[in-house]
Formats: C-alpha cells, structure tokens, sequence
C-alpha cells in the first residue's frame, strides 16, 4: 500500500507496543488470582494447588490418576478438611428466606430445603435418567469436565447440555414456575437480589460423575472475566441435588467463604495468604443449593458404584453473554410456545444486546422460526440504482416490530413495497 503513514505499519506499531508501553495487558494477562490458587505447597489442604493433573498422580495407584489416600490432596476431605471446618457453623439446608441470604452472604452459598417436592423430584429424577441413558445409546453422550484418567479416552463424567429441549420441567424451572419447583419463587427473589432484575439464563446443564470420576480444578464460573466486585457476583448459580450428597460420591467441592476471601483481594492481584480447604457439600436430593459466581468449587470424586446427578442452572446479568446461544439451541416448537417469560430469560428479547440486523429491543422467535425454514433474507449492498426486484425484496427485516412500525413513514420507498405494509409474521407475542 502506497503513502501509508509510517506511523499506521505493523512494525512501527509492534516497535512502540512493548510490554511496559501497554495500557492494561500486564491486568489482562496476569492470570490472577488462578495462578497463586493452584500454587504449590501454599493452601490448607491443597498442597498442589486446587488444579488435577492425573498423570501426577502416583504410578501404583490403586486407583489410576487419584491419589485418595493423600489427606493433602484438595479433592480428599474427611480428614484435615472436615476438622478444620468443624469448627464454622457451615450452610445446612432450610426454608427460612432470611438465613439462605444469611448463609449465602457469608458463605458464598445456600441450600434450599425442599426446594422440589417430592413429586417433583421423582419425575425430574426420571426423566434426567432416561435422558442420560438414550444419549448413550444414541452415541451423542457429551462427557467433559476433566482430563481423562490415564488408560481412558474419555472424561467419565457425562454432560446434558440443552435441558430447555428435553422436557417441560426444566422450562418450569427457568421461569422458577412452582409446578416445577416449589422453591421456585424463594429462588427467583434471591437471584433479583443478587444480580438485579432482568437476569438471564445463561446456561442449564446436567452434570453426571461415574464412579473414579477425575475431580474438577477449582474453579468461579465468573473466573472468565479477570474482574472481580467486592460487592456482588457477576453471576448466580441453581443447583438441583438429585442424589444425596456426600464426600463418599463426590459431592460438589467447594471453598467456603472463597467469594469474600478472593473479591477483597481484588481484580487481577495475586493471592498472598493460604486459602482455606475445600469440602465436599452434603445434602439431601431434593434440595437445591444456591451459590454465587465469586465461589471456588468443582465436581468432587464420586467413589461409589452409582452414578450421581445434578443441573446446574447458570444466571448472568442481562448484559452479560450468554453461554450458551438458547437462540440456535433452542427447539423451534419450544419457542413457539413459550411464555414471555421463559423467552425473555432465553435471550430471546435482546435489551440492546445481541439483536439480529438492527432489532435489538424486541422479541427475535419471528427471526429464529425463518431462518429455521430457509426464509430468512439479510439486507445486502444496495444503492439507488439497485433493481426494483432487489429492493422489494422479502426483506426478514420487514417482519419485525420496528420495520412494521415504520413501513408507512418511508417517503423515499418505491411503490412496489407498499405490499409489505400490514403484513403480519407468523409468530407475534399476542399469540402466546
């Protein structure tokens, strides 16, 4: 390229780009605090730091890539840990609003007493299992989370990723509707107050470990980003136990108190006093534990012959992105019936976020359902002197609520566009 400022070429940029010159990589790359929690010989009860490597694990272990006889390990907990936390009046699960917000301010998480009833457990139980085991069958089972152990080609935890897809109940619990979960109005109040109303969800996942299952590093699942807020999480997330939990069958690790512990250290700073040990959480199915994105946790190491379940239902705030695009996800039918509730939580009505062609402030079904079938035309290059059959084209973006509203008001539009004025999408909020 000819007559390129010398101050616009990539050597001159990459000459005044070393690392002392930059605004804010040394915060953006540090790796804090993660670095300083998987420090070796430092934390209480994790003399490796809360990360697994299986191929560290002893050569004559009894059990291939664990090492469960070492009470220093972070994923072995009725020694050192249970001691040490003996002592602390840790979260037990119970109805009363007050001592679950007690419980996850102090604590970084709470449990819900009951929070599905017994009728509602057993059908959600039932129906995750059959889920489970027909994506098994199918051959699409998803199994992630960890490293495999050594001699295995793959992780022994098994995923279900989409649950709006595969039955009514977990539609109900994302809009917290009492016929799915009794809990449901305790929960949604809790994640109002925690993250502000208008939240997401972002994800809702089943998370199933089989019997020496490689444990999870610890981990917060707001970790993503490198800045933390003293005040409040960025992201909340629902458990429902479907399994009695102990430290037997791996019931979740967590850190309690880690949200505070690592939020006052702050955004991108280094961890400069030992952590305290992790334990697993133990709790009755049935229950549906509540904790926040601050807090250090993972999948625990499931030693029994069973296998045990989970879902976890991930919340963000409503300008965060979403993990998973609920938007291709999601099934058309489940769209197409869904509540404006349900829709909004889906991401389905953007907020100014995440829009299709410009509509970023109304409800996208119309959009997703035509694309779906192949009819959905994109607004490409045009001009003036663009065809008559270019510019009257079926256009998607005609169908939305902004391009109907203002389809009249269009002086400089050709005659032959008229006929799109009036027109009404196959799916409208109306109908729902």
């Amino acid at each position: 390229m000819a007559d390129v400022p010398v101050e616009f070429t990539k050597d001159y940029v990459r000459e005044h780009s070393t690392p002392e010159s930059q605004l804010y990589s040394a915060f953006l790359n540090s790796g804090e605090p993660y670095r300083s929690i998987n420090r070796h010989h430092f934390h209480q009860g994790a003399k490796f730091g809360y990360a697994h490597d299986p191929e560290k694990a002893p050569k004559d272990a009894a059990i291939p890539g664990l090492d469960l006889d070492d009470d220093d390990l972070y994923y072995n907990t009725t020694g050192g840990a249970a001691e040490y936390w003996s002592q602390f009046d840790l979260p037990k699960p119970c109805k009363e609003l007050r001592q679950l917000r007690a419980d996850l301010k102090e604590w970084g998480y709470c449990l819900i007493e009951d929070g599905l009833s017994p009728d509602q457990y057993r059908r959600m139980k039932k129906r995750l299992r059959d889920q489970a085991a027909g994506e098994r069958k199918a051959g699409i089972a998803s199994w992630m989370g960890t490293a495999p152990a050594p001699g295995d080609n793959l992780p022994r935890t098994q995923f279900l990723h989409t649950l709006m897809n595969k039955g009514e109940q977990f539609a109900q619990c994302v809009e917290h509707d009492p016929a799915g979960v009794q809990g449901g109005p305790v929960i949604e109040q809790i994640l109002n107050e925690t993250m502000g109303r208008g939240f997401l969800m972002s994800s809702f996942i089943g998370i199933i470990p089989n019997k020496y299952n490689m444990p999870q590093g610890m981990h917060q699942d707001q970790g993503m980003s490198p800045f933390v807020d003293a005040n409040a999480p960025f992201t909340v997330n629902t458990m429902y136990i479907m399994d009695d939990l102990c430290a037997f069958n791996g019931g979740t690790l967590v850190v309690p108190g880690s949200h505070r512990l690592l939020s006052d250290i702050g955004s991108g700073n280094p961890v400069t006093q030992p952590l305290p040990p992790a334990i697993n959480l133990e709790a009755p199915a049935g229950t549906v534990m509540m904790f926040e994105g601050r807090l250090l946790h993972g999948t625990g190491v499931n030693q029994s012959d069973e296998e045990r379940i989970i879902l976890v239902m991930n919340s963000v705030k409503a300008n965060m992105r979403q993990q998973e695009l609920h938007m291709l996800s999601v099934a058309p039918e489940v769209l197409e019936h869904a509540s404006e509730k349900l829709l909004y939580r889906l991401g389905a009505r953007p907020g100014g976020l995440g829009g299709i062609e410009g509509v970023w402030n109304e409800y996208l079904v119309n959009q997703r359902l035509a694309i779906e079938r192949g009819e959905y035309i994109r607004v490409r290059e045009l001009s003036p002197k663009s065809s008559i059959e270019e510019l009257s084209r079926d256009y998607g973006y005609r169908y939305s609520e902004m391009s109907r509203t203002q389809a009249q008001e269009q002086p400089e539009a050709i005659p032959e566009v008229a006929r799109y004025h009036g027109i009404v999408p196959d799916w409208e909020m109306k109908n729902v």
